[in-house]
């Protein structure tokens, strides 16, 4: 795993700068804030030698003295920090829905640096989260557009993941249907994005659900929690879902004992 990329960070930046006060973000602050919803892992989350800082921290400290953001006009040097510029907004702003999607969503942080990368070149073009709905009618998206593509992907993930009428949690086997029966147990069962999904603009809706079938996963509540609660991301999923099958395994075989 790489270091993340002062190119990485403009985005995030940019966002964090929008949601202060009149666009303005200390140093100190904004390294802050981007650490708690970026959570950096591996070498970006080690301190550097002889130093307070991190290497992800480091890198945002790299945005005020290499000037990053000011030489492209998306912020001014703004006393202790920044002051994020009407260019750094219109820039954020077509790409804000993607960013509430993939910075408040606890993806794992590879997933997240690999996202912003192809969001970034994507220029000004618009780029569509489609989010996790764990249910019907449970989650209010942003738009109309993303709500109704959203719903549209999970129907066609619990449609793909049925086999004989059934549908069960992948981490655990839960069944909803087995243990409430259909009246309560039918449409509980939630999608996990294993990686963010986005549509581009070069892609229909139909191409983006072929391809993100690949990263989806049917899970119950709690598999879904857990999941998230430790950012367990592509690299990891298959190693948490044997850990968990291992487990159940030998409790089951402890409680016939």
């Amino acid at each position: 795993m790489s270091e993340i990329t002062e190119r990485q960070l403009v985005l995030p930046a940019l966002y964090m700068m929008a949601k202060a006060s009149d666009g303005v973000i200390s140093t100190s602050d904004l390294i802050l804030q981007l650490t708690n919803v970026m959570h950096p892992t591996g070498i970006d989350a080690e301190i550097l030698a002889g130093r307070k800082d991190t290497h992800f921290s480091q890198k945002v400290r790299n945005l005020k003295s290499h000037d990053t953001l000011v030489k492209q006009g998306y912020a001014t040097n703004y006393e202790n920090g920044f002051k994020l510029t009407e260019k750094g907004f219109e820039y954020l702003n077509s790409h804000k829905e993607a960013l509430d999607y993939l910075l408040q969503d606890n993806f794992n942080y590879e997933d997240v640096k690999t996202a912003i990368d192809n969001i970034s070149l994507c220029g000004e073009n618009k780029v569509l989260p489609l989010e996790e709905i764990v249910s019907e009618g449970s989650l209010v998206t942003r738009t109309i557009q993303t709500r109704e593509r959203s719903t549209r992907l999970r129907k066609i993930a619990i449609e793909h993941f049925t086999c004989n009428g059934e549908i069960s949690c992948h981490c655990c086997g839960f069944n909803f249907p087995t243990f409430y029966g259909q009246r309560y147990g039918q449409d509980c069962i939630e999608i996990h994005h294993v990686k963010p999904i986005f549509q581009y603009e070069e892609n229909t809706f139909e191409q983006v659900a072929e391809k993100a079938l690949e990263n989806l996963l049917p899970v119950c509540p709690n598999c879904h929690r857990v999941i998230h609660k430790n950012y367990i991301g592509s690299e990891s999923i298959s190693s948490f879902i044997s850990e968990i099958k291992k487990s159940m395994s030998q409790t089951s075989a402890q409680s016939v004992r």
